[in-house]
């Protein structure tokens, strides 16, 4: 991960370790017309160890970015906010530091900021909150969610205090970032679309080194192609259900994935889970090898295991 240099302080690892701080996992919930509903999170499919990359969902299906609205809410605690301020901390003792969580989605290029409560050095509160509420038709695909403090009012810098952020709007640093996905069935890969001359979609493996890199939207996609006379028939009128054409030609995906991976890794380093990264691309083959039990022996075999253990298990 690259670093970002700033002219101030902003909040290190030594510093986070001295506040004892805690977030707690987000509140999500939406308007169904005649009552509010909650959202579960849940782990993507292969990647059930990420906590940074989760999946929205409700029980009854209902919920859909473009027709319903998302309302969050998240808890901080702070147990020694005052190391946030003077010399060593990251805002002089007499500001005011804000919490806040700014979203983004990319796929609807649209992105704003929420801001919750804020911290004073002698406020004696250990307890903050953050909320906000996007309305239907902000989000598509998924939303990034990043939980960070800045300086909310300027103070009057004491002597030592002169190289602090004191200009209101200034980021003073991440608590964590979260993606939440936001369609399909806790999706592991997203499923992006273009409108193009070519066919109904297409698979593009972005990888460079399997065991490393990590199985997200830059290793790993399918591309739907919204001009294609067909596209009407990959999903639902409902929006709730999985279309059989959809289901094939994830699988086929999978198949290429799989295929692909044990060109370059040997199929018996992924099952013994050996030389790689947690989270990688290897990660997530050994993920379905294991879990649909499938025969990597023959390309035939491989076809033919997936779809029986994912029809079968329907």
């Amino acid at each position: 991960m690259g670093m970002i240099l700033t002219p101030y302080p902003v909040l290190r690892e030594d510093l986070l370790k001295k506040i004892g701080h805690q977030v707690f996992d987000y509140e999500f919930e939406f308007d169904d017309g005649t009552s509010t509903k909650k959202l579960s999170i849940g782990p993507l499919m292969g990647q059930e160890h990420v906590t940074s990359k989760l999946h929205l969902s409700d029980a009854e299906g209902i919920w859909n970015p473009d027709f319903h609205n998302l309302r969050f809410r998240r808890k901080i605690v702070i147990s020694n906010t005052h190391f946030l301020f003077g010399r060593d901390g990251i805002a002089p003792k007499n500001a005011t530091i804000g919490i806040a969580v700014k979203w983004m989605s990319k796929p609807s290029r649209q992105r704003g900021v929420f801001a919750g409560d804020s911290i004073s050095i002698g406020d004696g509160k250990t307890e903050f909150a953050v909320q906000g509420e996007l309305p239907p038709g902000t989000l598509r695909d998924h939303v990034v969610l990043s939980t960070v403090l800045y300086l909310k009012s300027r103070g009057k810098p004491d002597p030592g205090e002169s190289h602090l952020a004191n200009e209101p709007g200034m980021e003073l640093g991440s608590l964590d970032t979260i993606v939440f996905h936001l369609t399909g069935e806790g999706s592991f890969f997203p499923v992006l679309t273009t409108k193009d001359d070519g066919p109904l979609w297409r698979v593009e493996c972005l990888w460079d080194d399997p065991r490393s890199d990590p199985f997200d939207e830059y290793s790993f996609r399918i591309v739907l192609n919204e001009n294609h006379p067909d596209y009407r028939l990959v999903n639902s009128p409902d929006g709730r259900t999985i279309t059989p054409l959809l289901k094939e030609i994830c699988l086929s995906a999978v198949q290429i994935l799989i295929e692909n991976v044990i060109e370059q890794v040997p199929v018996e380093e992924i099952r013994g889970e050996k030389d790689y990264d947690r989270g990688s691309v290897c990660d997530a083959v050994r993920y379905f090898i294991d879990t649909f039990d499938l025969d990597t022996g023959k390309r035939e075999s491989l076809a033919f295991t997936l779809r029986d253990s994912v029809f079968r298990n329907r």
